[in-house]
Protein backbone atom coordinates (compact mmCIF):
# COMPACT_ATOMS: atom_id res chain seq x y z
CA UNK A 1 0.00 0.00 0.00
CA UNK A 2 1.31 3.44 -0.94
CA UNK A 3 2.51 5.54 1.98
CA UNK A 4 0.62 8.55 0.59
CA UNK A 5 -2.58 6.52 0.28
CA UNK A 6 -2.22 5.23 3.85
CA UNK A 7 -1.57 8.73 5.17
CA UNK A 8 -4.72 10.07 3.50
CA UNK A 9 -6.76 7.18 4.92
CA UNK A 10 -5.59 8.11 8.42
CA UNK A 11 -6.60 11.72 7.85
CA UNK A 12 -9.96 11.08 6.22
CA UNK A 13 -11.27 7.98 8.01
CA UNK A 14 -11.08 9.17 11.60
CA UNK A 15 -12.86 7.11 14.30
CA UNK A 16 -15.62 9.66 14.92
CA UNK A 17 -16.37 9.82 11.17
CA UNK A 18 -16.46 6.04 10.88
CA UNK A 19 -18.93 5.81 13.76
CA UNK A 20 -21.06 8.94 13.28
CA UNK A 21 -21.74 8.54 9.55
CA UNK A 22 -23.52 5.13 9.66
CA UNK A 23 -25.47 6.22 12.75
CA UNK A 24 -26.75 9.37 11.06
CA UNK A 25 -27.61 7.59 7.82
CA UNK A 26 -29.26 4.73 9.68
CA UNK A 27 -31.45 7.11 11.69
CA UNK A 28 -32.32 8.98 8.51
CA UNK A 29 -33.54 5.90 6.70
CA UNK A 30 -35.30 4.47 9.76
CA UNK A 31 -37.18 7.75 10.04
CA UNK A 32 -38.22 7.33 6.42
CA UNK A 33 -39.83 3.99 7.30
CA UNK A 34 -41.86 5.52 10.11
CA UNK A 35 -43.00 8.47 7.97
CA UNK A 36 -43.58 6.33 4.86
CA UNK A 37 -41.75 8.99 2.88
CA UNK A 38 -38.09 8.86 1.97
CA UNK A 39 -36.68 12.27 3.09
CA UNK A 40 -33.60 12.09 0.88
CA UNK A 41 -33.21 9.76 -2.08
CA UNK A 42 -30.20 7.44 -1.75
CA UNK A 43 -29.01 8.47 -5.20
CA UNK A 44 -29.00 12.10 -4.05
CA UNK A 45 -26.90 11.11 -1.05
CA UNK A 46 -24.53 9.20 -3.32
CA UNK A 47 -23.97 12.25 -5.52
CA UNK A 48 -23.62 14.50 -2.48
CA UNK A 49 -20.88 12.24 -1.11
CA UNK A 50 -19.10 10.88 -4.19
CA UNK A 51 -19.98 13.78 -6.49
CA UNK A 52 -20.03 17.07 -4.65
CA UNK A 53 -17.83 16.22 -1.66
CA UNK A 54 -15.60 13.87 -3.65
CA UNK A 55 -14.77 16.49 -6.28
CA UNK A 56 -14.10 19.02 -3.53
CA UNK A 57 -11.68 16.69 -1.76
CA UNK A 58 -9.96 15.67 -5.00
CA UNK A 59 -9.42 19.32 -5.92
CA UNK A 60 -8.19 20.23 -2.45
CA UNK A 61 -5.92 17.22 -1.96
CA UNK A 62 -2.83 19.09 -3.15
CA UNK A 63 -3.82 22.70 -2.50
CA UNK A 64 -4.17 22.03 1.21
CA UNK A 65 -0.62 20.66 1.17
CA UNK A 66 0.59 23.88 -0.46
CA UNK A 67 -1.30 26.03 2.05
CA UNK A 68 0.02 23.91 4.93
CA UNK A 69 3.61 24.19 3.61
CA UNK A 70 3.97 20.39 3.43
CA UNK A 71 4.01 20.02 -0.37
CA UNK A 72 7.70 20.79 -0.76
CA UNK A 73 8.66 18.06 1.69
CA UNK A 74 6.37 15.62 -0.11
CA UNK A 75 7.98 16.49 -3.44
CA UNK A 76 11.40 15.65 -1.99
CA UNK A 77 10.21 12.36 -0.49
CA UNK A 78 10.95 9.06 -2.19
CA UNK A 79 7.43 8.69 -3.62
CA UNK A 80 6.87 7.94 -7.28
CA UNK A 81 4.52 9.97 -9.43
CA UNK A 82 2.04 7.12 -9.82
CA UNK A 83 1.92 6.40 -6.07
CA UNK A 84 1.41 10.09 -5.39
CA UNK A 85 -1.35 10.28 -8.03
CA UNK A 86 -3.56 7.46 -6.85
CA UNK A 87 -2.64 8.06 -3.22
CA UNK A 88 -4.01 11.59 -3.50
CA UNK A 89 -6.95 10.84 -5.78
CA UNK A 90 -8.31 7.79 -3.96
CA UNK A 91 -6.98 8.51 -0.49
CA UNK A 92 -8.24 12.08 -0.19
CA UNK A 93 -11.71 11.00 -1.33
CA UNK A 94 -11.89 7.93 0.96
CA UNK A 95 -14.51 9.42 3.30
CA UNK A 96 -16.65 10.50 0.33
CA UNK A 97 -16.69 6.92 -0.95
CA UNK A 98 -17.35 5.63 2.56
CA UNK A 99 -20.46 7.81 2.86
CA UNK A 100 -21.58 6.94 -0.67
CA UNK A 101 -21.33 3.20 0.02
CA UNK A 102 -23.20 3.55 3.32
CA UNK A 103 -25.99 5.42 1.53
CA UNK A 104 -26.77 2.42 -0.66
CA UNK A 105 -26.34 -0.06 2.22
CA UNK A 106 -28.81 1.88 4.37
CA UNK A 107 -31.20 2.14 1.45
CA UNK A 108 -31.02 -1.61 0.84
CA UNK A 109 -31.79 -2.22 4.51
CA UNK A 110 -34.76 0.17 4.30
CA UNK A 111 -36.19 -1.73 1.34
CA UNK A 112 -35.77 -5.05 3.15
CA UNK A 113 -37.68 -3.71 6.17
CA UNK A 114 -40.41 -1.86 4.26
CA UNK A 115 -40.79 -3.63 0.93
CA UNK A 116 -44.56 -4.10 1.28
CA UNK A 117 -45.25 -0.44 2.09
CA UNK A 118 -43.42 0.97 -0.91
CA UNK A 119 -43.04 -1.68 -3.62
CA UNK A 120 -41.93 0.96 -6.17
CA UNK A 121 -38.61 1.36 -4.34
CA UNK A 122 -35.82 -0.65 -5.89
CA UNK A 123 -32.08 -0.83 -5.89
CA UNK A 124 -30.33 0.20 -9.12
CA UNK A 125 -29.08 -2.51 -11.43
CA UNK A 126 -25.38 -3.44 -11.44
CA UNK A 127 -25.00 -1.53 -14.72
CA UNK A 128 -26.51 1.63 -13.21
CA UNK A 129 -24.33 1.37 -10.10
CA UNK A 130 -21.24 0.85 -12.25
CA UNK A 131 -22.15 3.87 -14.38
CA UNK A 132 -22.55 6.03 -11.27
CA UNK A 133 -19.21 4.81 -9.95
CA UNK A 134 -17.34 5.55 -13.17
CA UNK A 135 -18.92 8.99 -13.64
CA UNK A 136 -18.02 9.90 -10.05
CA UNK A 137 -14.42 8.79 -10.64
CA UNK A 138 -14.34 10.83 -13.85
CA UNK A 139 -15.60 13.91 -12.02
CA UNK A 140 -13.04 13.54 -9.23
CA UNK A 141 -10.12 13.02 -11.63
CA UNK A 142 -11.14 16.05 -13.73
CA UNK A 143 -11.39 18.17 -10.57
CA UNK A 144 -7.93 17.09 -9.49
CA UNK A 145 -6.56 17.73 -12.99
CA UNK A 146 -7.89 21.30 -13.12
CA UNK A 147 -6.70 21.94 -9.55
CA UNK A 148 -3.21 20.73 -10.48
CA UNK A 149 -3.15 23.08 -13.46
CA UNK A 150 -4.18 25.98 -11.23
CA UNK A 151 -1.63 25.04 -8.59
CA UNK A 152 1.19 24.81 -11.11
CA UNK A 153 0.41 28.36 -12.15
CA UNK A 154 1.10 29.32 -8.51
CA UNK A 155 -2.03 31.45 -8.53
CA UNK A 156 -3.33 32.98 -5.34
CA UNK A 157 -6.94 32.57 -4.33
CA UNK A 158 -7.58 29.06 -3.10
CA UNK A 159 -11.37 29.30 -3.15
CA UNK A 160 -11.48 30.48 -6.77
CA UNK A 161 -9.18 27.67 -7.89
CA UNK A 162 -11.17 25.08 -5.93
CA UNK A 163 -14.45 26.38 -7.29
CA UNK A 164 -13.21 26.26 -10.87
CA UNK A 165 -11.85 22.74 -10.44
CA UNK A 166 -15.05 21.51 -8.81
CA UNK A 167 -17.27 23.04 -11.49
CA UNK A 168 -15.14 21.36 -14.18
CA UNK A 169 -15.55 18.01 -12.42
CA UNK A 170 -19.28 18.34 -11.79
CA UNK A 171 -19.87 19.25 -15.44
CA UNK A 172 -19.02 15.66 -16.38
CA UNK A 173 -22.28 14.54 -14.72
CA UNK A 174 -24.35 16.23 -17.43
CA UNK A 175 -24.59 13.24 -19.81
CA UNK A 176 -25.40 10.91 -16.92
CA UNK A 177 -28.21 13.00 -15.44
CA UNK A 178 -29.80 14.19 -18.67
CA UNK A 179 -29.54 10.96 -20.65
CA UNK A 180 -29.21 7.99 -18.32
CA UNK A 181 -31.63 9.04 -15.60
CA UNK A 182 -33.94 11.80 -16.79
CA UNK A 183 -35.29 10.76 -20.18
CA UNK A 184 -36.52 7.18 -20.13
CA UNK A 185 -37.01 6.85 -23.94
CA UNK A 186 -33.49 8.08 -24.56
CA UNK A 187 -32.09 5.86 -21.82
CA UNK A 188 -33.59 2.81 -23.51
CA UNK A 189 -32.46 3.91 -26.99
CA UNK A 190 -29.27 3.03 -28.82
CA UNK A 191 -26.29 5.06 -29.97
CA UNK A 192 -24.79 4.37 -33.39
CA UNK A 193 -21.00 4.51 -33.40
CA UNK A 194 -19.01 3.56 -36.49
CA UNK A 195 -22.13 1.96 -37.92
CA UNK A 196 -22.86 -0.31 -34.93
CA UNK A 197 -25.71 0.16 -32.43
CA UNK A 198 -24.92 0.26 -28.71
CA UNK A 199 -27.29 0.66 -25.74
CA UNK A 200 -27.12 4.25 -24.53
CA UNK A 201 -26.24 3.37 -20.95
CA UNK A 202 -23.55 0.90 -21.99
CA UNK A 203 -22.01 3.37 -24.43
CA UNK A 204 -21.99 6.15 -21.81
CA UNK A 205 -20.26 3.76 -19.43
CA UNK A 206 -17.65 2.97 -22.07
CA UNK A 207 -17.13 6.67 -22.85
CA UNK A 208 -16.88 7.64 -19.18
CA UNK A 209 -14.36 4.84 -18.54
CA UNK A 210 -12.22 5.91 -21.50
CA UNK A 211 -12.21 9.58 -20.53
CA UNK A 212 -11.53 8.70 -16.89
CA UNK A 213 -8.44 6.77 -18.03
CA UNK A 214 -7.27 9.78 -20.03
CA UNK A 215 -7.93 12.16 -17.11
CA UNK A 216 -5.98 9.89 -14.77
CA UNK A 217 -3.14 9.78 -17.29
CA UNK A 218 -3.16 13.58 -17.48
CA UNK A 219 -3.03 13.87 -13.68
CA UNK A 220 -0.09 11.47 -13.67
CA UNK A 221 1.66 13.57 -16.32
CA UNK A 222 1.23 16.77 -14.30
CA UNK A 223 2.34 14.97 -11.15
CA UNK A 224 5.50 13.84 -12.92
CA UNK A 225 6.17 17.42 -13.96
CA UNK A 226 5.54 18.63 -10.40
CA UNK A 227 7.96 16.03 -9.02
CA UNK A 228 10.61 17.21 -11.52
CA UNK A 229 10.49 14.19 -13.83
CA UNK A 230 11.61 14.93 -17.37
CA UNK A 231 9.87 13.24 -20.28
CA UNK A 232 8.47 14.16 -23.67
CA UNK A 233 4.95 15.51 -24.11
CA UNK A 234 3.30 12.56 -25.88
CA UNK A 235 0.11 11.98 -23.86
CA UNK A 236 -1.74 15.07 -25.05
CA UNK A 237 -1.19 14.44 -28.80
CA UNK A 238 -2.39 10.87 -28.30
CA UNK A 239 -5.51 12.16 -26.56
CA UNK A 240 -6.11 14.54 -29.46
CA UNK A 241 -5.95 11.63 -31.91
CA UNK A 242 -8.25 9.57 -29.69
CA UNK A 243 -10.73 12.45 -29.50
CA UNK A 244 -10.83 12.76 -33.28
CA UNK A 245 -11.43 9.04 -33.64
CA UNK A 246 -14.14 9.15 -30.98
CA UNK A 247 -15.98 12.04 -32.64
CA UNK A 248 -15.70 10.59 -36.14
CA UNK A 249 -17.59 7.48 -35.03
CA UNK A 250 -20.80 9.50 -34.51
CA UNK A 251 -20.99 10.77 -38.10
CA UNK A 252 -23.60 8.78 -40.08
CA UNK A 253 -22.39 7.43 -43.39
CA UNK A 254 -25.11 9.13 -45.52
CA UNK A 255 -23.86 12.52 -44.29
CA UNK A 256 -20.41 11.87 -45.72
CA UNK A 257 -21.60 12.52 -49.28
CA UNK A 258 -20.82 14.13 -51.71
CA UNK A 259 -17.58 14.98 -49.87
CA UNK A 260 -16.54 11.98 -47.77
CA UNK A 261 -14.37 13.94 -45.33
CA UNK A 262 -16.08 17.35 -45.13
CA UNK A 263 -18.38 16.55 -42.20
CA UNK A 264 -15.66 14.65 -40.33
CA UNK A 265 -13.20 17.49 -40.84
CA UNK A 266 -15.76 20.03 -39.65
CA UNK A 267 -16.49 18.09 -36.45
CA UNK A 268 -12.84 17.28 -35.75
CA UNK A 269 -11.75 20.80 -36.64
CA UNK A 270 -14.04 22.28 -34.00
CA UNK A 271 -12.84 19.71 -31.43
CA UNK A 272 -9.15 20.25 -32.18
CA UNK A 273 -9.48 24.03 -32.20
CA UNK A 274 -11.26 23.91 -28.84
CA UNK A 275 -8.63 21.56 -27.38
CA UNK A 276 -5.89 23.82 -28.73
CA UNK A 277 -7.28 26.90 -26.98
CA UNK A 278 -7.92 25.01 -23.74
CA UNK A 279 -4.38 23.64 -23.56
CA UNK A 280 -2.94 26.98 -24.65
CA UNK A 281 -4.69 28.89 -21.87
CA UNK A 282 -4.16 26.15 -19.28
CA UNK A 283 -0.39 25.79 -19.79
CA UNK A 284 1.14 28.44 -22.08
CA UNK A 285 4.58 27.77 -20.62
CA UNK A 286 6.93 29.50 -18.23
CA UNK A 287 9.34 32.16 -19.55
CA UNK A 288 12.56 30.31 -18.72
CA UNK A 289 11.18 26.99 -19.96
CA UNK A 290 10.13 28.58 -23.26
CA UNK A 291 13.54 30.20 -23.61
CA UNK A 292 15.31 26.90 -22.92
CA UNK A 293 13.05 25.13 -25.43
CA UNK A 294 13.85 27.70 -28.13
CA UNK A 295 17.57 27.38 -27.39
CA UNK A 296 17.40 23.56 -27.57
CA UNK A 297 15.57 23.86 -30.87
CA UNK A 298 18.32 26.07 -32.31
CA UNK A 299 21.03 23.73 -31.04
CA UNK A 300 19.31 20.61 -32.35
CA UNK A 301 19.03 18.93 -28.92
CA UNK A 302 15.96 16.95 -29.90
CA UNK A 303 15.59 15.05 -26.65
CA UNK A 304 15.55 18.31 -24.72
CA UNK A 305 13.17 19.76 -27.31
CA UNK A 306 10.71 16.95 -26.61
CA UNK A 307 11.04 17.36 -22.84
CA UNK A 308 10.60 21.15 -22.81
CA UNK A 309 8.02 21.42 -25.58
CA UNK A 310 4.90 23.36 -24.52
CA UNK A 311 1.98 20.93 -24.34
CA UNK A 312 -0.20 23.07 -26.60
CA UNK A 313 2.29 22.99 -29.47
CA UNK A 314 1.75 19.36 -30.65
CA UNK A 315 -2.01 19.91 -30.37
CA UNK A 316 -1.53 23.00 -32.51
CA UNK A 317 0.34 20.95 -35.12
CA UNK A 318 -2.53 18.44 -35.25
CA UNK A 319 -5.02 21.31 -35.48
CA UNK A 320 -2.99 22.80 -38.33
CA UNK A 321 -3.00 19.47 -40.17
CA UNK A 322 -6.79 19.22 -39.81
CA UNK A 323 -7.10 22.83 -40.96
CA UNK A 324 -5.01 22.23 -44.06
CA UNK A 325 -7.13 19.22 -44.98
CA UNK A 326 -10.28 21.28 -44.38
CA UNK A 327 -8.85 24.04 -46.57
CA UNK A 328 -8.27 21.58 -49.38
CA UNK A 329 -11.81 20.27 -48.92
CA UNK A 330 -13.24 23.80 -49.00
CA UNK A 331 -11.55 24.44 -52.34
CA UNK A 332 -13.25 21.31 -53.68
CA UNK A 333 -16.55 22.59 -52.28
CA UNK A 334 -15.91 25.93 -53.98
CA UNK A 335 -15.46 24.24 -57.34
CA UNK A 336 -18.56 22.12 -56.77
CA UNK A 337 -20.65 25.19 -55.86
CA UNK A 338 -19.43 27.00 -58.97
CA UNK A 339 -20.75 24.14 -61.06
CA UNK A 340 -24.24 24.68 -59.62
CA UNK A 341 -24.64 28.17 -60.97
CA UNK A 342 -23.11 31.64 -61.04
CA UNK A 343 -25.29 32.91 -58.16
CA UNK A 344 -23.67 30.51 -55.67
CA UNK A 345 -20.03 31.09 -56.54
CA UNK A 346 -19.25 33.25 -53.49
CA UNK A 347 -20.36 30.62 -50.95
CA UNK A 348 -17.36 28.40 -51.42
CA UNK A 349 -14.97 31.34 -51.51
CA UNK A 350 -16.28 32.53 -48.17
CA UNK A 351 -15.74 29.07 -46.68
CA UNK A 352 -12.18 28.89 -47.99
CA UNK A 353 -11.31 32.36 -46.71
CA UNK A 354 -12.97 31.67 -43.38
CA UNK A 355 -11.00 28.45 -42.79
CA UNK A 356 -7.76 30.19 -43.75
CA UNK A 357 -8.61 33.05 -41.40
CA UNK A 358 -9.35 30.59 -38.59
CA UNK A 359 -5.90 29.06 -38.94
CA UNK A 360 -4.00 32.36 -39.07
CA UNK A 361 -5.99 33.92 -36.23
CA UNK A 362 -5.34 30.81 -34.10
CA UNK A 363 -1.60 31.37 -34.63
CA UNK A 364 -2.06 35.03 -33.66
CA UNK A 365 -3.97 34.08 -30.52
CA UNK A 366 -1.21 31.65 -29.53
CA UNK A 367 1.32 34.48 -29.75
CA UNK A 368 -0.96 36.70 -27.65
CA UNK A 369 -1.13 34.10 -24.89
CA UNK A 370 2.63 33.40 -24.98
CA UNK A 371 3.37 37.13 -24.81
CA UNK A 372 1.36 37.37 -21.62
CA UNK A 373 3.08 34.21 -20.33
CA UNK A 374 6.53 35.82 -20.68
CA UNK A 375 5.33 39.19 -19.38
CA UNK A 376 5.58 40.72 -15.95
CA UNK A 377 2.64 38.74 -14.52
CA UNK A 378 2.98 35.21 -15.93
CA UNK A 379 0.73 33.77 -13.21
CA UNK A 380 -2.13 35.81 -14.70
CA UNK A 381 -1.35 34.98 -18.32
CA UNK A 382 -4.55 33.03 -18.90
CA UNK A 383 -6.85 35.67 -17.40
CA UNK A 384 -5.16 38.55 -19.21
CA UNK A 385 -5.12 36.57 -22.45
CA UNK A 386 -8.84 35.75 -22.16
CA UNK A 387 -9.59 39.46 -21.72
CA UNK A 388 -7.44 40.38 -24.71
CA UNK A 389 -8.95 37.68 -26.91
CA UNK A 390 -12.47 38.68 -25.85
CA UNK A 391 -11.72 42.22 -27.00
CA UNK A 392 -10.28 41.06 -30.32
CA UNK A 393 -12.96 38.47 -31.08
CA UNK A 394 -15.98 40.18 -29.54
CA UNK A 395 -15.71 43.86 -28.68
CA UNK A 396 -13.88 45.14 -31.76
CA UNK A 397 -16.18 43.42 -34.32
CA UNK A 398 -19.28 44.66 -32.47
CA UNK A 399 -17.96 48.23 -32.36
CA UNK A 400 -17.01 48.20 -36.05
CA UNK A 401 -20.44 46.84 -36.99
CA UNK A 402 -22.19 49.46 -34.83
CA UNK A 403 -20.33 52.29 -36.59
CA UNK A 404 -21.23 50.98 -40.05
CA UNK A 405 -18.03 49.09 -40.84
CA UNK A 406 -19.56 45.61 -40.99
CA UNK A 407 -17.37 44.63 -43.95
CA UNK A 408 -14.27 45.32 -41.83
CA UNK A 409 -15.58 43.55 -38.71
CA UNK A 410 -13.56 40.45 -39.55
CA UNK A 411 -10.18 42.18 -39.42
CA UNK A 412 -9.58 41.04 -35.83
CA UNK A 413 -11.67 37.85 -35.70
CA UNK A 414 -12.54 35.02 -38.13
CA UNK A 415 -16.22 35.82 -38.62
CA UNK A 416 -18.14 33.51 -41.00
CA UNK A 417 -19.54 35.27 -44.04
CA UNK A 418 -17.25 38.28 -43.59
CA UNK A 419 -13.85 36.65 -44.06
CA UNK A 420 -12.03 37.43 -47.29
CA UNK A 421 -8.46 37.39 -48.58
CA UNK A 422 -8.10 40.84 -46.97
CA UNK A 423 -9.04 39.28 -43.63
CA UNK A 424 -6.38 36.60 -44.01
CA UNK A 425 -3.79 39.25 -44.92
CA UNK A 426 -4.72 41.35 -41.88
CA UNK A 427 -4.44 38.28 -39.64
CA UNK A 428 -1.03 37.47 -41.12
CA UNK A 429 0.20 41.02 -40.45
CA UNK A 430 -0.99 40.84 -36.84
CA UNK A 431 0.72 37.47 -36.42
CA UNK A 432 3.98 38.78 -37.85
CA UNK A 433 3.89 41.85 -35.58
CA UNK A 434 3.27 39.72 -32.50
CA UNK A 435 6.06 37.34 -33.59
CA UNK A 436 8.51 40.26 -33.70
CA UNK A 437 7.30 41.44 -30.29
CA UNK A 438 7.79 37.95 -28.87
CA UNK A 439 11.31 37.72 -30.34
CA UNK A 440 12.14 41.08 -28.76
CA UNK A 441 10.77 39.87 -25.43
CA UNK A 442 12.85 36.70 -25.57
CA UNK A 443 15.92 38.79 -26.39
CA UNK A 444 15.36 40.74 -23.19
CA UNK A 445 14.94 37.52 -21.21
CA UNK A 446 18.23 36.11 -22.50
CA UNK A 447 20.98 36.70 -19.94
CA UNK A 448 23.67 39.11 -21.09
CA UNK A 449 27.12 37.58 -21.75
CA UNK A 450 29.64 38.10 -18.98
CA UNK A 451 32.52 40.50 -19.68
CA UNK A 452 34.58 39.68 -16.62
CA UNK A 453 38.15 38.53 -17.13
Amino acid sequence: MSWEFRRNLWIQLTPHRLIATPLVLGLLFLASIQASVLPIAPETLFWLFAGFWGTRRAADSIMEEVIGATWQSQRMAAIGAWSMTWGKLFGATAFAWYGAALSWIAFAATIALDVHTRPWMRLPSPGELLSMLVFALLAQSVSMLVALIQMRRRRRGRQFALGLAQIAGLSTFVPFFFVTNTFEPIRRSTIWWYGFPYPTQAFLLFAATAFFAWALLAVHQLMRAELQYRDATWRLPLFALFLMGFITGFIPRPYLLPFPSAVALAANGVAMLSLFYVTLLAAPGEPIALLRWARALRQGSWRLVGELMPPWLPVGVITLAVGLMALRESIAIDLWVQSLGPQSITIGRHVTSWIAALMVFAARDALVVVLFAVGRRPERADINAVIALAILHGVVPVVLTAFGFAAQAGLTAPLPGVSSPLTVAAAALQTAALGLALAWRFARLRPAPSTAG
